[in-house]
């Protein structure tokens, strides 16, 4: 389902280990799944982020039936590349939850098993 996005998001409390980074472009990836998000306090810094229920199915209905996604919000993974040779995964630890309405978001915390640090992203195909 292609989520409604808002031009510009901003995180309230900014980003674990970037609280001054508040306000940020929200801008799909042409011909992918994915989205850039660019910090527009500090351009230099940015990132790609995927729907989490790309990298794992069924973990929106997961959040929300915990209480901790709303109705008018979506769920992105940070993606990072790692190893060699090199692999793509996400962050599905730290979850950025985003609500379409009010075009704000926060990033959560999650210590549990079920939500990994550096899932593994499968390549399409």
């Amino acid at each position: 389902m292609t989520q409604p996005e808002p031009a510009e998001i901003v995180f309230p409390d900014g980003l674990v280990g970037l609280p001054n980074l508040t306000r940020h472009r929200l801008t799909a990836v042409p011909d992918s799944a994915l989205y850039e998000i660019v910090s527009l306090d500090d351009p230099a810094m940015g990132f790609i982020a995927a729907p989490a229920d790309n990298v794992k199915p069924g973990i929106t209905d997961l959040l929300r039936e915990r209480g901790l996604v709303g109705d008018s919000e979506w769920v992105l993974a940070i993606l990072a590349v790692h190893g060699e040779p090199p692999g793509v995964t996400a962050n599905l630890a730290g979850p950025l939850i985003v609500d379409t309405k009010k075009a704000t978001a926060r990033q959560l915390v999650l210590e549990d098993p079920e939500f990994p640090l550096q899932a593994p992203v499968a390549e399409p195909g």
